[in-house]
């Protein structure tokens, strides 16, 4: 799409100008002659860049430059200004008022188009850049929140496997090594992903491979385990005889497992029980996080899956909470071609769930 630039000045001639050698270059192009015209047709349409004549009747350009700079719509439009003052000061008062560069009337065809193209070009790499650390900080701030689960439960059975006697019973020392290990292997592919910037969690496409969902919720299961045991709580693990694998990358749906499994475990109390549950759906495989907890009032179900959601049911042991989960497993699911979701049935509880595509 061809980007947008307004021309502001009262004089024909160089109206005529500059819409000949812009509009000639492909530019889309808007006119005022005015600084108040300028800024009624900003409003409605906002320009990728302004070109600005100093003088004009009415408001002068210097401060409809900062007019426009002091607007959220057009705070970061370069101005360019157009004038035929050459004193310094002039100049200096230019760049004050929030312009980039300016132009000495009579203008030059050539050189219009070479600093109109300099200035957008900016412009464009600026958003690139902006977009960039956007999408790292993003990243930061999932990757955070991620490590904090396997961190926990890896604490969690290190204090377990304390607490053992002396002769121990093998199996249980087993398990919480298990333990220890896939989360610690977790935190080490999290981590992995966010120095290569896999694409902000695959928004740039991960390997999609064929994923056997049953082995995932197992292996959920088995990690989540002691945490489980910590509050008393039945973890269970109910998988379809028949699954179709999931053709998705396998290291980020374990991250939304694992997300939706720590989710559930916060919110059902002490004595409780959490079900993971796998289903075949048409074109789909379905995984279920079943909790016998508060469940979400109906008013603040819309706010589920937003980033920093703040709802009034809390963790039933104190656990902390910062409302990025659920907003992490959307995106990551999304990102694999799948959707989320939540019901909450009549007898009570939670089902949160995501369905990703199956061959």
């Amino acid at each position: 799409m061809p980007e947008t630039i307004l021309i502001v000045d009262d004089t024909p001639a160089n109206l005529g100008v500059l819409v000949e050698t812009l509009g000639g270059a492909g530019y889309q192009l808007m006119v005022a002659e005015d600084g108040e015209e300028a800024l009624a047709q900003t409003a409605r349409t906002q320009p990728d860049l302004v070109l600005l004549d100093v003088m004009m009747p009415g408001i002068d350009g210097f401060e409809t430059c900062r007019r426009l700079r002091a607007r959220p719509g057009t705070h970061d439009v370069p101005v360019i200004f157009m004038t035929a003052l050459t004193e310094t000061a002039d100049k200096v008062r230019a760049f004050e008022a929030g312009g980039v560069d300016y132009l000495a009337k009579p203008i030059e065809h050539e050189e219009a188009l070479v600093r109109v193209r300099t200035h957008l070009t900016l412009r464009r790499l600026r958003r690139e850049l902006e977009g960039q650390l956007a999408l790292k900080e993003r990243f930061m701030r999932i990757a955070s929140h991620d490590l904090r689960n396997p961190l926990c439960l890896v604490l969690v059975a290190g204090d377990l496997l304390r607490r053992q006697p002396a002769v121990a019973e093998t199996e249980k020392l087993a398990r919480y090594v298990g333990t220890i290990t896939d989360s610690a292997l977790q935190m080490r592919g999290i981590i992995d992903t966010f120095l290569g910037l896999r694409a902000s969690t695959a928004t740039e496409g991960s390997p999609a491979t064929r994923v056997d969902l049953n082995l995932l919720a197992a292996a959920v299961a088995r990690q989540h385990e002691p945490a489980a045991s910590q509050k008393e709580i039945t973890l269970a693990a109910e998988l379809a005889e028949k699954l179709a694998p999931a053709i998705c990358d396998a290291a980020l749906i374990y991250q939304a497992f694992t997300n939706l499994t720590s989710n559930a475990l916060k919110f059902t109390p002490r004595g409780g029980r959490v079900t993971i549950r796998t289903l075949a759906t048409p074109g789909r495989g379905r995984v279920e996080l079943h909790d016998t907890g508060p469940g979400v009032p109906a008013a603040e179900r819309t706010l589920l899956f937003r980033e920093h959601a703040r709802l009034s049911v809390r963790p039933t042991a104190g656990e902390e909470s910062h409302g990025l989960g659920l907003s992490i497993v959307k995106h990551l699911v999304e990102s694999q071609g799948g959707t989320v979701g939540a019901d909450f049935p009549a007898a009570g509880g939670s089902v949160f769930w995501f369905e990703v595509p199956v061959r």
